[in-house]
């Protein structure tokens, strides 16, 4: 049995690192053995290395017509694990698709995998972005970086340098340092990153026998993913922004547009209908499992309400400064700061004016088309 001493020295090996802000937490990851595999329903088990600090939620569904994984970790090398481990407790290996959800690298940059499995993804999921990240030394040490693996060495050595270390504990730093040494040589030796082989607007039904899949599409530039899973006999969703999200809603890199902020409305009101059945819903991050739709009812209603206060404001010849401070979130909309307690309150006014901003603008380009086409 470990002294309480031991056990103090490597909670605070631990913390040291979390401390750093660091990606790759302490614990030795090298095989199937340390992957987490949880039953959640009697189709679905969810997969994950939780000492990767960045880790996602791997979800593999049981079907007649073969096993579906969404999201696919990293790199190849960490979801070769992954799904060694899910083939030895599934006691199979018949992959039917893989289904991305989006195209970052912690989501998709191990789709291969699968070298032979079809990719679902929307039409607008290009992972050329990630292939050029992968195709210079700059882009991979860059990634390197993003994922924290650089950081971790740094402090796994200097770590090891201290001498009252006991032997458990070396061993146990040394093998974490063997696998952040196996990672970087793989991130900087490049890899090959799939783009999805079957493609979709809106929606896609998946019939595999015993199990049907409903993939949504609810809207371009809104979150970084784009794409809920509903495993229909489960009463199962998946997807990103559940159960948590304690984030302010927002727009990504991708240039949304009001065709999509209006879907996510639209399809964020038909999550919440008490007709559509969800008894649980699976977070590709954090948390793990919920059944809170809230998230979908406050994300919904801050859209809409910005929505309606910008078009009324355009109308009533308002400038875009007034509206802004008119709707500020201190102002107009501060009942959303009881839900959305995060960032904090000074960056989350920033975000929610930027948010403004953009609607704005996409609103009045939408006015000057519809004149437009008036006068022809």
């Amino acid at each position: 049995m470990k002294s309480f001493k031991e056990a103090d020295d490597m909670k605070h090996l631990c913390n040291s690192l979390l401390l750093c802000g660091i990606a790759l937490l302490w614990a030795p990851a090298a095989g199937a053995q340390d992957v987490i595999v949880r039953r959640v329903t009697d189709h679905v088990i969810t997969l994950s290395m939780t000492n990767l600090g960045m880790h996602t939620n791997i979800t593999v569904i049981e079907t007649q017509k073969g096993l579906v994984v969404i999201e696919t970790e990293m790199t190849p090398g960490i979801m070769k694990i992954i799904k060694e481990a899910a083939e030895k407790k599934l006691g199979r290996s018949d992959w039917a698709y893989v289904i991305n959800t989006h195209g970052h690298l912690h989501h998709a940059g191990g789709n291969a995998a699968f070298p032979e499995t079809p990719i679902i993804g929307l039409e607008r999921f290009n992972m050329d972005r990630l292939k050029n990240t992968l195709s210079t030394d700059e882009g991979r040490r860059g990634y390197c970086g993003f994922v924290g693996v650089d950081a971790a060495l740094k402090q796994l050595r200097r770590n090891l340098t201290r001498a009252t270390l006991t032997p458990a504990q070396r061993e146990t730093l040394r093998s974490r340092l063997r696998f952040c040494e196996a990672l970087k040589k793989e991130i900087m030796a490049g890899f090959e990153v799939r783009n999805p082989t079957i493609t979709f607007r809106d929606s896609y039904a998946l019939d595999l026998g015993d199990i049907h899949l409903r993939l949504i599409d609810w809207g371009h530039g809104i979150n970084h993913s784009s794409l809920f899973v509903h495993v229909v006999e489960d009463n199962l969703l998946l997807g990103m922004g559940m159960g948590g999200g304690k984030w302010i809603p927002g727009f990504t890199d991708d240039k949304p547009s009001l065709e999509g902020i209006r879907r996510s409305i639209s399809v964020f009101k038909g999550l919440c209908d008490e007709n559509f059945p969800i008894d649980v819903m699976i977070g590709i991050h954090k948390p793990y499992l919920s059944t809170s739709r809230q998230d979908f009812q406050q994300s919904r209603a801050y859209f809409q309400t910005l929505l309606d206060d910008l078009t009324l404001a355009q109308q009533d010849g308002l400038s875009l400064e007034q509206a802004k401070a008119e709707f500020s979130l201190n102002r107009r909309h501060a009942h959303f700061c009881r839900y959305f307690t995060l960032p904090e309150p000074e960056r989350r006014e920033k975000q929610h004016q930027e948010t403004i901003d953009t609607i704005w603008e996409l609103l009045q380009k939408e006015a000057s088309s519809g004149s437009q086409e008036q006068n022809n």
